[in-house]
């Protein structure tokens, strides 16, 4: 299919999401009705019968599956890769958009071609919400975003669980970088694409109902904690000054160091402590590695 042929490129990568994940693709097939699109499902060699449920229950989908788990940024960027729509959304599989956001979202993004980026708060399904961006990049405080409109802000990053991306742009600044394998990405490419100039918008009278955590709870919290570690001094390598990113490395070091040495001992008998520890083992592995690694490239 050419590029530009469709509207809409929806792309959800799955990891072993269950039943959630045909929560999120009947979302979509309800939320693009009558449009020209497409929906992408990328399986990260899930084992739960997720992938295959899905494939059954939604056949339009495009599907490409994963011999092992590529991590979220690889995953998305072998359907953007042959995606051909104007707009490409990415949607965890954990999470559901209705209608009505779906196409405000895309009002907004054809309204003002300086858009490469917008996304929306989520909420859960106790009611519970979460604004879904920043005003700031990490390690960057003091410069956040001024405050524009009211209903579409002006805003550093908003979170890949529900994004919008022009073409234009992914074909300017690039696809996400494949070395975040979880956490960052997103920060990532709205850092680049403000860097080359697009807006990135958070429009708050969309919403997406977004399980929090209903994707990253089925990772072990050791493997999830030293993921977060490595992703957040890849972004600092990627565009901050080689001291700022030893700094942080150290800060990490030294956090988890003292939380070994507080939990060697509890640790031998609270199974707590002992989760704990393995936690603090994982940041502090993640932290030396950041101490020894080079400048991060540029994906």
């Amino acid at each position: 299919m050419n590029r530009g042929a469709v509207d809409l490129s929806a792309i959800v990568v799955n990891w072993n999401g269950g039943d959630l994940l045909r929560s999120c693709l009947h979302s979509l097939v309800a939320a693009t009705a009558g449009m020209e699109d497409e929906i992408w499902l990328v399986d990260n060699a899930s084992t739960d019968g997720s992938a295959e449920s899905a494939m059954s229950s939604f056949p339009e989908a495009r599907v490409i599956r994963n011999s092992r788990n590529e991590g979220f940024a690889r995953a998305v960027n072998a359907a953007l890769s042959k995606a051909a729509g104007d707009f490409t959304l990415l949607l965890n599989p954990d999470a559901q958009i209705d209608t009505a956001s779906l196409h405000r979202l895309l009002d907004v993004m054809r309204a003002d071609a300086s858009i490469g980026i917008a996304g929306c708060p989520s909420v859960d399904a106790e009611g519970k919400g979460a604004p879904g961006y920043e005003t700031s990049f990490p390690g960057a405080r003091r410069q956040a975003m001024a405050a524009t409109d009211e209903r579409v802000r002006d805003v550093a990053w908003v979170s890949g669980a529900c994004l919008l991306a022009r073409r234009k742009m992914v074909e300017e600044i690039g696809p996400l970088d494949p070395g975040f394998f979880m956490y960052y990405e997103d920060v990532d490419w709205c850092y680049r694409a403000r860097a080359r100039g697009w807006r990135v918008v958070s429009v708050s009278d969309a919403s997406a109902q977004h399980e929090l955590g209903g994707s990253s709870e089925r990772v072990n919290p050791a493997e999830r904690a030293g993921r977060v570690a490595s992703s957040r001094l890849r972004f600092y390598r990627k565009h901050y000054s080689a001291g700022r990113a030893r700094l942080l490395a150290l800060q990490i070091a030294t956090s988890a160091a003292l939380g070994v040495l507080l939990r060697l001992g509890p640790s031998l008998l609270a199974r707590g402590a002992r989760s704990a520890l393995h936690v603090d083992w994982a940041r502090l592995s993640a932290a030396a590695a950041g101490l020894t690694a080079g400048k991060a490239g540029e994906g």
